[in-house]
């Protein structure tokens, strides 16, 4: 088994090559994101944040009482790589030729008529400010997911460092006792158990992977074994799928020790979405998601 640490663009071709072999009716897709994490990691190359620090009695504070040590507004980007990162997706997106093609011609419009400004756009997305992004899909009919997708997979390169940095103020062979990021609070959009037999929670927007208990709902914090199960996915037996009968929510697992290939985690949750469609068919939701 290799699970990848420090990833390379030759890593992500190899994890996308494997994965295409096992479902081949995606390999579009697998194409399609195999062009974005390539660019998201070289981008990383490229990345210089300023120093953020944390006075001390308040990170002291933060930690007795397990409060995220940053709000998603306090991140640090790189601006500059962003921005370069951002038009890079989108003549990714617009060469794939898909249905996102024609929306992503309109924002290269806003952006070279000076009626979307990035730094801008950047901004609102980490201060989450809805009403931003429904004042440009209302007036320049520009469905504000696709700019939302966008502006975040830009953005996060610069993120997952900043988190990097973050979270070398946690001790991370401790278990945290929550279900959420303890970098910055968002909930976690995977689960993975380890060789080592221990489980671990990746963060669905800063990408910080914490220990996490083994019979635990992250979303409403049940530890009733009662009331937890976990299904595997028959002929993937490096899947499972864990949900809560008490909040009907559900989180993809990857058994890391049950599979030989190579492990990209961002493409692992990407590239099985005829998982989400079963357990929403169930009545489950993806804990990660806003709505109750």
């Amino acid at each position: 088994m290799n699970t990848i640490a420090g990833y390379n663009s030759d890593d992500i071709r190899e994890a996308v090559k494997q994965k295409k072999k096992i479902k081949p009716e995606y390999a579009l897709m697998f194409d399609l994101y195999e062009k974005i994490y390539i660019a998201q990691e070289e981008s990383k190359n490229s990345i210089k944040l300023n120093d953020f620090t944390i006075p001390d009695e308040v990170l002291s504070v933060k930690l007795k009482e397990q409060f995220p040590i940053v709000t998603l507004s306090q991140f640090i980007i790189d601006q500059n790589v962003s921005e370069e990162l951002f038009k890079h997706l989108c003549t990714i997106l617009i060469e794939a030729g898909n249905e996102l093609s024609e929306s992503v011609k309109k924002i290269i419009s806003l952006l070279e008529n000076k009626t979307l400004n990035l730094q801008t756009l950047f901004s609102e997305f980490l201060n989450e400010n809805e009403d931003y992004f429904n004042g440009i899909e209302n007036k320049s009919q520009i469905d504000k997911a696709i700019l939302g997708f966008l502006a975040y997979n830009s953005l996060k390169p610069s993120l997952s460092i900043f988190s990097e940095k973050i979270s070398h103020n946690l001790d991370k062979g401790k278990e945290w006792d929550k279900g959420y990021c303890p970098v910055c609070g968002s909930m976690p959009e995977l689960s993975t158990f380890e060789e080592n037999g221990k489980r671990f929670l990746v963060c669905g927007f800063c990408s910080h992977k914490w220990a996490s208990k083994r019979i635990y709902c992250p979303f409403c914090e049940n530890t009733d074994h009662e009331t937890l199960q976990y299904f595997e996915i028959e002929g993937e037996e490096e899947y499972r799928v864990d949900v809560c009968n008490k909040c009907k929510k559900y989180i993809k697992t990857v058994s890391i020790k049950n599979t030989s290939r190579t492990v990209y985690l961002p493409l692992e949750n990407q590239s099985t979405p005829y998982i989400d469609l079963k357990f929403e068919e169930m009545g489950y939701r993806p804990g990660n998601t806003e709505k109750d």
